[in-house]
């Protein structure tokens, strides 16, 4: 068997960078809400709450804007793009004689190490470690075709919206149902105070401890402290079937040849426009969950169409480049977004927890980005990968790779 070697620079396929990088922006514009305020609770709480009265219009029009364009968008293009790059590590190990399974197995590995780091250590918020673990569900698929890829795809995802068609269109109300939903609500109001209070004020340790409530509490909803995997795979599942998808247009060489697909990419953005934006619209003016579930993997493949077809014209081409440059260094970018965004906002950095509304939130994070792209411009012009990524491709391989270029 040939000695493991790295996928070089030059093998990259650029517009799976500059999606990758438009990704990473996406992410941080929703994260935002979760690094500078009790998102996590508020949101069980409901749309008005103690903290959202006090937002301005422009806030408000933030929030709205957010909910119809971007929540949920992003990470699922960012859950596309890990399938494609799934089948893309499998077919240059096969093209080089590599076991694909073992190596992608320690790739999993590491990736969980990682995420559990940055879930207990740093923030709570962390998609890694679901990233990890279903990725060893998605090895179960590697050999299938890419419509079987699609056909799945549907099937997980109709099976994961169902109940929330029931619940949103049914009739519900019942007093058992209202008193608890009321007990709920008043719960998750004093676990958003409390997370409030402690990230605003705490020392390190008692931000630290919060921090593993935080996570633990996200992590229940999934089945993870209980090992219930048919529970975490449910509650996965539109990640996952984003990992079939993108593995899918691996399949069938979208990306590795754009020209050839374009009609195709035509009628996948046309679909995903007309069905995507009115199901978002109707998210943002109902907020009912069902309508975000049709129209977000909608407007993801929307966006995936629109910015390839877009990347083939010349002028296109030049003001998309700069986000390969994130794009190349995603993971280590995704990493010092936490870094820097929980200093910014909790009490052992700057304290601005609680203080920072959508509208200033959104400016913040178009600073750290515009920062992140600067960085990482430079960066990959003597570097072949970002910092984390070399430490990953270096515990994948099982041996130092090469950091920089020649």
């Amino acid at each position: 068997m040939k000695a493991l070697q790295p996928i070089m620079a030059h093998e990259r396929i650029q517009i799976v960078d500059v999606l990758r990088g438009i990704a990473i922006f996406g992410i941080l514009l929703v994260n935002m809400a979760h690094f500078s305020y009790p998102d996590l609770y508020l949101a069980m709480v409901g749309k008005e709450n103690f903290f959202t009265h006090q937002w301005s219009a422009a806030d408000r029009t933030v929030r709205i804007f957010l909910d119809i364009f971007i929540q949920m968008k992003f990470i699922l293009m960012f859950s596309f793009l890990f399938g494609f790059g799934m089948v893309m590590m499998m077919e240059r190990a096969l093209a080089n004689g590599r076991n694909f399974v073992p190596v992608y197995i320690r790739r999993l590995l590491a990736l969980l190490l990682f995420g559990t780091i940055h879930a207990f250590l740093i923030w709570d918020g962390d998609i890694l470690m679901d990233y990890a673990l279903l990725g060893f569900i998605l090895l179960i698929f590697r050999k299938a075709k890419a419509k079987t890829l699609i056909i799945w795809a549907c099937i997980f995802y109709m099976l994961f919206a169902l109940p929330f068609a029931l619940s949103s269109f049914g009739d519900v109300s019942q007093p058992e149902i209202d008193d608890w939903q009321q007990s709920f609500q008043t719960e998750m109001e004093s676990k958003a105070k409390h997370a409030l209070d402690v990230y605003e004020n705490g020392s390190f340790s008692e931000i630290a401890n919060q921090r593993l409530q935080d996570r633990m509490y996200y992590m229940s909803m999934n089945g993870m402290p209980s090992l219930n995997p048919l529970l975490f795979f449910y509650s996965s599942l539109p990640y996952f079937c984003m990992f079939l998808i993108g593995a899918s247009f691996a399949k069938a060489n979208i990306f590795q040849n754009t020209a050839k697909n374009r009609k195709r990419l035509f009628v996948i953005g046309v679909s995903g426009f007309v069905i995507g934006v009115p199901a978002n619209i109707a998210f943002g003016l109902w907020h009912q969950d069902i309508y975000l579930l049709i129209g977000a993997p909608f407007l993801t493949l929307f966006y995936v169409a629109a910015i390839t077809i877009l990347f083939t014209k010349p002028i296109m081409n030049k003001l998309l480049q700069p986000f390969s440059a994130v794009g190349k260094t995603a993971f280590t970018n995704y990493l010092l977004q936490s870094v820097i965004c929980t200093f910014i906002f909790y009490h052992y950095g700057l304290g601005l927890y609680g203080k920072v509304n959508p509208f200033l939130g959104l400016l913040i994070t178009i600073g750290i980005y515009a920062i992140q792209l600067i960085i990482s411009h430079f960066w990959t012009k003597r570097f072949l990968f970002g910092p984390f990524e070399w430490l990953w491709r270096t515990l994948t391989y099982l041996r130092p790779q090469p950091f920089v270029k020649k």
